[in-house]
């Protein structure tokens, strides 16, 4: 009976449509179609190349001819079980296809099928020792061929030609005549890429663990289960990346996310360095992801020291270096991975452990589609395979730290600094006294004194700004009008080096204008960036060497190793940055870590904007007293006596935590709760806010919510009804200009109206959000208008029929629509929704109501964040 059936594959094709589709799979494709190859199918008109997740026998759905594959793009899988299982889990947490979520999940180089770039290498006939007689017969009538020959045997006996040419110093000719006497032979090959240079790191054992490390390495290594030290794991043990079949095996189990809370310099990386080497012994492999690119050098380089068989990815490789990694990882040539958040989808067989250093970083967060977050997959990932997720931060997320709190999380703390460190002396400036002097610089007395001192003494400097540029404004002094971005609702950035002003939101740029546009006065830079601390620096301290490290000078290849190598090697006595220097970096000789100004993010309108200025201040603090010279820190401050400032500066983390919890339990906010953000964007403000109330219609109808346009238009039918019937004072009616009230999440009070006080006055007016755009109930001017005798039209198809409502409202809050913080980038409009939901389930019935009604229209795009990480 199941023979009869046909064979049907079930695929994900990468595009914005939810679910898998079913296409018969050809008798010639039968024994060849296993779940992650890829094919070619059609849809909609078009041949697609759509992932294979699935392959079984069953019957197709009644009355429904299903089309066939047309043929298969891959001869191996590119996905295992648990990248195909991890996909569908996107999918449905995000709100994107699985085909979107799968997409991601491969290098460019390999979605787009190339095999990568071929090179011509010459390759050596025969023994290098038995090319001796040949060259020596040849120096004296054919020198260059010689001298070819020579250095093509000194160095193995392949070398690409083009590289045999340079080392030779000689044309391609030589090389052609050495070939057709038969000493070599040319081959062309797919180029190799190593982008860890292929040279020799050399070994340094590990380092004796303090009591407390012990600890925690322990009970790390207890919660891994592994085999004793020096038995290997057994050969025929499953592999977990295929734990999810129906082969009928137990399910793993899967070890507690474990929450590693040391302070900076309390030895954390140490910890990974010995749990991975435990891993690699018991045969299984490791992930290592770190938040930042610049962070990358110095980790491959303490991971190579370590271990022989390390890969990198990161985006700063070219397509064809994340290839060869990629394709070297999935051949189980790397033990350990080492990378930015993409990294989490390593094709590893056999997975073991997944670190996540510096947890609480913002660019774990994927900002396009599928807007993943690492520590979230690699939780999801580990409970497929059976391995550990171990996140290390000395400032935990909120979210991370509640979780462990809940005892989703196990916790593990770390205390006290090791090899020397000490806490480092914490002085505060208040930058508004600093301001009263005459010649006000970012370089306050304090910092100045400070400076002089770690200089005499041979120290090194750490200046961070997170602000780059000479100037963030061009201030008329006249009218107080900014030079705005023309493109953007936000100002443009002086650079004075390149003498451009700069969108850093879009790219537009420009020769810096020295008149206002409005009244024609002259514009003059205010505020610093991190290019004028340089030059200032410079300025008051000829003699130092400084490098300044943030995205203007970062951009070659390479960049961030030679400059933090010459600050290791002692090369640079002041190093100025943005945050890619605030976390991290460990160089003992930097005795001095000045903060020029703390709270320049702490008021943005973002909920998270204490937490972060919090966490950036711990982790730049945390870079200097890492040796037995101990350090200092120097932070200025508008308003040094926030919390947020405060708390930072003592690593009192405790201590912040528990303050900025109750106010976001007050507020429902995260971890106490869901978020899902909604921003509309388009060329035309009208049709994104059109299109924005749209979507608030179907959010408050999927969550049984009244929508505050029919409360207005029952408000307003009330109002009226109530003032027919008793014409006298007192009667209550709804102004005409009624707006919402604004609420402390700063998007808008419409999500708050009480549905049983349908006649109150604080329930918008129709088109009172957003004038101009037409109310979703007609108004009742528009009502007295229509003549008696009109004929009956028929009511038009609700288009929010098809949402499920549910019987009982969930425990969700829409704010919005309005604009959002930054209304304009790059030409396109933005308003945002905000819904707020107490659990996973609010979450999930809005998905499910925005399926199918998030596709761009007439140029108006949508995006769906869940669970965002920023509100800009």
């Amino acid at each position: 009976m199941t023979d009869a059936l046909p064979l049907l594959a079930s695929v994900a094709p990468p595009v914005p449509v939810g679910g898998l589709f079913d296409y018969v799979v050809p008798d010639a494709l039968a024994e060849t179609v296993v779940p992650g190859v890829r094919a070619l199918v059609p849809f909609g008109g078009r041949t697609l190349t759509a992932m294979v997740v699935r392959v079984e026998r069953k019957a197709p759905p009644d009355g429904v001819t299903l089309k066939p594959l047309r043929k298969l793009v891959d001869d191996k899988p590119l996905a295992g079980a648990d990248i195909l299982s991890l996909g569908q889990w996107m999918a449905h947490r995000l709100g994107c296809s699985v085909g979107e979520a799968l997409d991601a999940t491969l290098p460019r180089a390999a979605r787009d099928g190339r095999g990568g770039r071929t090179v011509e290498e010459a390759h050596l006939v025969g023994e290098p020792r038995a090319m001796r007689s040949v060259v020596e017969e040849l120096v004296t009538k054919r020198e260059k061929q010689a001298r070819a020959l020579r250095i093509l045997a000194d160095r193995g006996g392949v070398l690409p030609v083009r590289e045999l040419m340079n080392l030779a110093h000689v044309s391609r000719s030589p090389i052609d005549s050495l070939a057709k006497a038969g000493h070599v032979t040319l081959q062309r090959v797919v180029a190799r890429n190593d982008p860890l240079g292929g040279g020799h790191v050399p070994r340094r054992p590990p380092l004796a663990l303090t009591e407390r490390q012990q600890q925690v390495f322990d009970r790390v290594v207890e919660a891994l289960e592994l085999p004793p030290e020096g038995r290997p794991a057994p050969t025929d043990a499953p592999d977990p990346a295929h734990a999810d079949d129906a082969s009928g095996a137990a399910p793993l189990r899967v070890p507690k996310p474990i929450l590693l809370h040391g302070v900076t310099g309390s030895g954390k990386t140490e910890i990974y360095l010995q749990v991975l080497d435990r891993v690699v012994k018991a045969g299984r492999q490791g992930i290592v992801l770190v938040p930042e690119i610049s962070l990358t050098p110095q980790t491959v380089r303490r991971f190579r020291e370590r271990f022989d068989r390390v890969a990198v990815l990161h985006s700063h490789l070219t397509d064809a270096e994340r290839h060869d990694q990629w394709k070297a990882i999935r051949r189980g040539e790397a033990d350990v991975v080492v990378g930015a958040r993409s990294a989490v989808f390593a094709p590893v067989p056999k997975l073991g452990l997944v670190v996540l250093d510096e947890e609480h970083e913002t660019s774990f967060k994927q900002n396009n589609v599928p807007r993943y977050h690492a520590r979230e997959v690699a939780v999801e990932r580990a409970r497929t395979t059976g391995a550990l997720v171990l996140m290390g931060t000395a400032t935990p997320s909120l979210e991370a730290w509640h979780r462990a709190n809940e005892g989703e999380y196990e916790r593990l703390t770390m205390e006290e600094r090791v090899a020397g460190g000490r806490t480092p002396e914490v002085q505060i400036v208040d930058l508004k006294v600093e301001e009263r002097r005459k010649r006000f610089t970012y370089l306050s007395d304090a910092l100045r004194a400070a400076m002089e001192d770690v200089l005499a003494r041979h120290g090194q400097i750490i200046l961070f700004l997170n602000r780059r540029g000479w100037a963030p404004v061009l201030l008329c002094r006249t009218c107080r009008t900014a030079l705005k971005c023309p493109d953007c609702d936000v100002s443009m950035t002086l650079h004075q080096r390149a003498h451009r002003v700069l969108c850093h939101y879009c790219g537009h740029e420009e020769p810096p204008p020295t008149m206002c546009r409005g009244c024609g006065n002259r514009l003059a830079p205010l505020g610093f960036g991190t290019e004028k601390v340089e030059q200032e620096v410079k300025q008051a301290f000829p003699s130092a060497h400084v490098a300044r490290m943030d995205s203007d000078t970062m951009s070659g290849r390479g960049a961030h190793e030679k400059v933090l190598d010459a600050f290791g090697e002692g090369k640079v006595d002041v190093l100025v940055g943005t945050q890619m220097i605030a976390k991290g970096l460990d160089f003992p000789n930097a005795l001095l870590v000045g903060v020029l100004c703390a709270d320049s993010a702490l008021f943005l309108p973002d909920y998270r904007a204490a937490e972060r200025t919090f966490q950036l201040l711990t982790q730049v603090t945390g870079r200097t007293g890492r040796g037995p010279k101990g350090g200092r820190v120097v932070v200025q401050a508008y308003d040094p006596r926030h919390i947020a400032i405060r708390t930072g500066v003592a690593q009192g983390y405790a201590s912040f935590a528990r303050w900025e919890l109750e106010e976001r339990e007050a507020l429902g906010y995260p971890p106490f709760g869901r978020l899902l953000r909604i921003v509309v964007q388009g060329p035309d403000e009208m049709g994104a806010t059109k299109r924005a109330v749209e979507l608030g219609r179907v959010l408050r109808r999927a969550a049984g919510l009244r929508d505050p346009a029919e409360l207005a238009a029952m408000a307003a039918a009330a109002a009226r009804e109530g003032s027919e019937a008793q014409a006298g004072p007192g009667a209550e009616t709804v102004a005409e200009d009624a707006r919402p009230a604004r609420s402390a999440d700063g998007v808008g009070g419409a999500g708050d109206v009480d549905p049983t006080r349908v006649a109150d006055a604080s329930a918008p007016a129709p088109g009172a959000l957003f004038p101009g755009v037409e109310p979703d109930a007609p108004s009742s001017r528009a009502k007295a208008s229509t003549p008696r005798t009109a004929p009956k039209k028929p009511a038009p198809r609700d288009p929010l029929a098809d949402i499920v409502v549910p019987p009982v409202p969930l425990d969700v809050m829409v704010l919005g629509p309005a604009p959002a913080p930054i209304p304009r980038i790059n030409k396109q409009h933005r308003v945002h929704l905000i819904a707020k939901c107490a659990d996973d389930a609010g979450i999930e019935a809005l998905l499910t109501a925005l399926e199918g009604r998030t596709q761009p229209v007439r140029h108006v795009r949508v995006l769906v964040d869940v669970d965002p990480l920023s509100m800009l």
